[in-house]
């Protein structure tokens, strides 16, 4: 399954819209991404240095911030294999579907890099610097590179696509350019993908690159673009698993992930799992108390967790962890739906027993991949309950 869910088939039209440079990064800026983690600036600063010169590296951030560039959050899940690079999975399952794409036009598109952490981005900036510390020469590094903790790299959403024999400042007169441009970008949004750094970018950060994306999803781009749609949500358009994600909202399981989003292609926390299914059986009270130090009272899914322990539902992920910021992996929700499955639950809000052969229902399993996206989640969510 791609990314393309999200809004298809009216992603085509969104995808064909005129979109200002601007807007290309105020959607990165409000994505929210899930599978990020957002060190404190002096975490970064004092981990993670530049030249190993404290007054020059404050300067060499000063003069960043100035450009335009800001601290990024790193990834802080693993991370999906592609192309002999990493990206977060829901970006390389979008990657593969838009090479596929372009492949299928005569479209040769390679990719050059992808996820780098705080280490790799120290090691290229410092060769981008060549040792210069005056500020004309610091300005000359930020025009081709981040310091390290400001790359979007670090979050494995960011992409460099390239065309075989052409170096990157060749790219942009490349045929593999041109397909990825034409129409605003019209292919690369098709995907889910935006120009990372837009020519006609105010204070971005670097020039323009014309080889670097960024993935956000359909829904984001839609959502940025004042779509509409029946489902009541912006990003969620008619599609495969949009009769679901409507029908959660409808009785309640779910309000989406902000007002008026639902953010279809992000990939489903456990805690937010737990919140989701308790819901879904009417949110009933708990028996016994989770032993796991990890869910406090105040959290919105404490209840919800309190409730699979008691019905057997979950074991966490230790004896004493729930690790309820995790995502939730396609194995963790076969092995609780199957535990559903067997368990003696109330009816779903009258809507029918649970499903009990659950795994061996192609079209709710046969196209999950490595990580479990909400849109997929809402399949599940309502095969279990109508069975």
């Amino acid at each position: 399954m791609v990314a393309l869910l999200a809004v298809s088939p009216a992603s085509a039209d969104i995808a064909a819209d005129v979109v200002e440079a601007d807007t290309y990064l105020g959607i990165w800026d409000d994505a929210n991404f899930r599978g990020v983690d957002r060190p404190p600036d002096d975490i970064y600063d004092l981990f993670i240095d530049i030249t190993g010169n404290a007054d020059l590296d404050s300067r060499i951030r000063t003069l960043a911030e100035d450009r335009g560039y800001r601290r990024q959050p790193v990834a802080n899940v693993d991370l999906v294999p592609v192309d002999g690079r990493l990206l977060q999975a829901p970006a390389a399952e979008a990657w593969e579907a838009l090479q596929a794409a372009a492949r299928s036009e005569g479209v040769s598109l390679i990719l050059t890099s992808a996820f780098r952490d705080l280490r790799d981005q120290q090691f290229l900036f410092r060769d981008r610097l060549a040792g210069r510390t005056s500020d004309a020469g610091i300005e000359a590094a930020l025009r081709l590179s981040a310091p390290p903790g400001y790359s979007k790299h670090h979050t494995g959403y960011a992409i460099d696509v390239g065309q075989a024999g052409e170096d990157r400042p060749g790219f942009v007169n490349t045929r593999a350019y041109a397909w990825l441009a034409a129409d605003d970008f019209a292919q690369a949004k098709a995907y889910g993908f935006v120009p990372s750094y837009p020519a006609d970018g105010a204070l971005m950060g670097p020039d323009p690159e014309a080889w670097e994306f960024v993935w956000v999803g359909t829904g984001r781009i839609a959502c940025a673009l004042g779509a509409q749609f029946p489902t009541g949500f912006c990003d969620v358009g008619p599609g495969p698993r949009a009769d679901d994600i409507a029908w959660l909202s409808e009785v309640g399981v779910t309000v989406g992930c902000a007002p008026g989003r639902f953010c279809p292609d992000d990939p489903v926390l456990r805690g937010e799992a737990a919140s989701m299914l308790w819901r879904l059986y009417g949110a009933p009270a708990a028996t016994e108390q989770a032993p796991f130090d990890d869910v406090f009272a105040t959290d919105h899914f404490a209840t919800a967790v309190d409730w699979m322990w008691s019905e057997g539902l979950t074991s966490g992920t230790s004896e004493t962890t729930f690790s309820p910021d995790d995502l939730f992996t396609p194995d963790a929700a076969l092995a609780v739906l199957l535990r559903v499955a067997a368990a003696d639950l109330p009816e779903t809000s009258g809507l029918g027993a649970p499903v009990v052969d659950f795994a061996a229902d192609p079209v709710i399993i046969g196209d999950i991949g490595p990580q479990l996206g909400r849109a997929e989640f809402a399949s599940i969510l309502r095969a279990t309950a109508i069975g």
